[in-house]
């Protein structure tokens, strides 16, 4: 069996996720269920993300936390046939940082945690990260992969014209 090809999510696509964004689920589910049926692929992530998923739109807008939305989130967490994790470590560490004063030096902000998952995605050689923050794309050069909002290929419908 071939190895798996890495695609990877950056928080603010779980969030788009779990919180059911209009403009965004219907995308999110055909790659999730896309990568269910299709062994080849996986979404991979840092552990990181785990912290910055803490909770939902609505529970951060009621401060009201559910139990019902933890377990939701666990759920997405622990099947392991769609989402694995990139435990950090001290090579993603200097990578990241390295990331960060290759941008830096040519007048670009990178928050630490976002350095990290850049840095995760070029330690597993992801053949794409997805993220929803555009101010990411201009690291693909750098990291060597494409940066890019989530997408699926739509079917296209060939019409007989003889």
């Amino acid at each position: 069996m071939p190895e798996p090809r890495f695609l990877y999510w950056d928080t603010a696509v779980f969030l788009s996720y779990l919180n059911e964004h209009p403009d965004r689920i219907q995308t999110l589910q055909a790659i999730l269920a896309n990568v269910s049926k299709d062994k080849q692929h996986l979404i991979v992530t840092s552990t990181i993300s785990k912290v910055e998923v803490a909770w939902v739109a609505h529970e951060k807008l009621n401060r009201v936390l559910s139990a019902d939305e933890e377990a939701r989130i666990d759920d997405l967490w622990n099947d392991q046939s769609v989402v694995d994790f990139v435990e950090f470590h001290d090579d993603i560490a200097v990578s990241a940082r390295d990331i960060m004063r290759t941008g830096m030096i040519k007048g670009w902000k990178l928050r630490a945690n976002d350095a990290i998952h850049l840095a995760s995605a070029q330690w597993v050689q992801c053949y794409e990260v997805n993220t929803y923050d555009d101010k990411w794309s201009k690291y693909q050069d750098i990291i060597g992969i494409t940066v890019k909002e989530p997408s699926v290929l739509q079917p296209t419908l060939f019409k007989d014209l003889t």
